[in-house]
């Protein structure tokens, strides 16, 4: 359950505030507080919510008034009673509003259709060159945005927000401006606010690797977990650092680029122009460099060599391929010493591996498992903490719909979400 913080309504009131601005700080941080004990919850009583919160009874039912107003709390059933009259349950409409997610990684577009329970209900998806066509990709989104609105019987006003995710670091989560270093035909342009002339509702912008660590925790296999990594093995090789149940972002954005930290000194050249980068062994490219060359002479493979991806690989792998199977095993070694690296120095309670590479499940974990025991000290040496996602390919595109729940929630924008969508 969340933990409350509730402002009580007799608090001193700063000399340097108006009372009006005070009363409507005061009222926002304690609906934004109600609102989110009762979808914690899930259904709750009025009572229940006086017991925690500290409010008075005439607060409580004030506020709980202009929840039911706005659609996202309704009455349902009636409670047991402790003695007197039974009591009315709470319940938070979760179909209220839905939530669109945006995947747009480096050469696929996945948008999912969620309600506030984590629901998928629509999804699109397409691969295509990402990298050097935004045009075409923006235009893609929006025509995906209408034929998904379309065919749920939505507009935009029946969303709270849509959530949008990038492959690279951000610079600016407000206009939608991202590092470009690897995709130089995106620079100066401005993602969200070419969404939001397409749609305008609330837009939540952030990097991929950090959407499927915020996924992982609201719905995945990371329930529970305040302290975890999540590790996404795709194009490039990306972490999703979170602390004390914050995205950890660094000193501007950057934080959680693993994939280029050095575990070969003089080793292969990374697309970063470094040398030795874990990215170049484990990434997209290192694993089909490698996986070309070990099927070049077999018979079943050399023809089609051009159109192998990584889930080419995985596949061959569980069908019994030698080769195959070496390379995926080679990765997780490599894999396992970056994780070391993790676990030396951030200690996360969890480790969560993501992506095509990730479906090879055991196959790369047992390897993985093996080199970060020979690798991390002793005291912080356990394997049972590396997982496999349980959110599958719609991890990002899910954490990006799950950050404007919890943006659209806090007490800055809880007036603007519960406006009247009629």
């Amino acid at each position: 359950m969340t933990e409350l913080n509730l402002v009580s309504s007799n608090i001193n009131l700063s000399p340097y505030k108006t009372e009006m601005a005070s009363t409507q700080a005061v009222r926002a941080h304690n609906l934004s507080s109600t609102l989110n004990l009762i979808r914690d919850r899930g259904s709750i009583t009025r009572a229940e919510i006086i017991q925690i919160t500290k409010l008075s009874a005439p607060t409580i039912s004030s506020l709980v008034n202009i929840l039911i107003e706005s659609g996202f709390v309704r009455e349902g059933g009636i409670g047991l009673s402790s003695g007197g009259r039974k009591p009315v349950v709470l319940e938070f409409n979760y179909d209220v509003r839905k939530i669109l997610g945006i995947d747009m990684g480096s050469t696929h577009i996945t948008i999912i259709l969620m309600n506030l329970k984590g629901e998928v209900s629509q999804r699109f998806s397409y691969h295509m060159d990402v990298l050097t066509r935004p045009e075409d990709v923006l235009k893609e989104i929006n025509t995906a945005v209408k034929d998904i609105l379309q065919k749920a019987g939505l507009t935009g006003r029946d969303l709270l927000g849509v959530g949008y995710t990038v492959p690279a670091p951000l610079i600016n989560d407000k206009t939608g401006e991202f590092i470009t270093y690897y995709m130089p035909a995106w620079k100066d342009v401005h993602c969200i606010t070419a969404i939001q002339e397409m749609i305008d509702v609330p837009i939540y912008f952030e990097n991929d690797a950090n959407a499927s660590a915020i996924a992982e925790k609201w719905w995945g296999c990371a329930l529970g977990y305040d302290n975890l990594v999540y590790i996404k093995l795709g194009t490039g090789v990306g972490s999703g650092i979170m602390i004390n149940g914050e995205i950890y972002k660094g000193f501007d954005g950057t934080a959680g680029e693993i994939g280029h930290t050095t575990i070969e000194a003089d080793g292969r050249k990374c697309r970063c122009g470094n040398h030795g980068c874990l990215e170049s062994y484990i990434g997209i490219q290192g694993i089909l460099s490698d996986a070309r060359h070990a099927l070049k002479d077999d018979p079943n493979w050399k023809d089609h060599l051009a159109d192998l991806d990584v889930k080419g690989v995985v596949r061959a792998a569980r069908e019994g391929n030698q080769d195959c199977e070496k390379i995926i095993a080679t990765a997780g070694w490599y894999l396992g010493i970056g994780l070391a690296n993790i676990i030396n120095l951030v200690n996360p309670g969890l480790l969560i591996l993501g992506g095509d590479l990730a479906d090879a499940g055991l196959t790369l974990l047992e390897p993985a498992r093996k080199s970060l025991v020979e690798r991390t000290v002793g005291f912080n040496t356990r394997t049972d903490n590396l997982v496999i996602g349980e959110m599958g390919s719609n991890v990002v595109a899910i954490g990006a719909a799950t950050l404007v729940i919890l943006n659209s929630f806090q007490e800055s924008n809880i007036y603007s979400t519960l406006r009247n969508k009629e």
